[in-house]
């Protein structure tokens, strides 16, 4: 009985670690993909805004 209870023990703590670097592995990997999306999406917003910007530049009434 102590010997069950023991592996019962063994048995948690080893499930609890390999949640816990499963878990750190599943943040990182989704980390990095959320990331990438936002870095997409803020590179998008630059271009966008350049391109606002230059069309104003240009097309401004009031150049000399």
């Amino acid at each position: 009985m102590i010997g069950f209870l023991i592996a019962l023990v063994i048995g948690f703590w080893l499930l609890k670690v390999v949640f816990k670097i499963g878990f750190k592995l599943l943040g990182l990997i989704f980390t990095v993909i959320i990331g990438l999306f936002l870095i997409r999406i803020a590179l998008w917003v630059g271009v966008a805004v350049l391109a606002i910007g230059g069309v104003i530049l240009f097309a401004s009434p009031f150049q000399s």
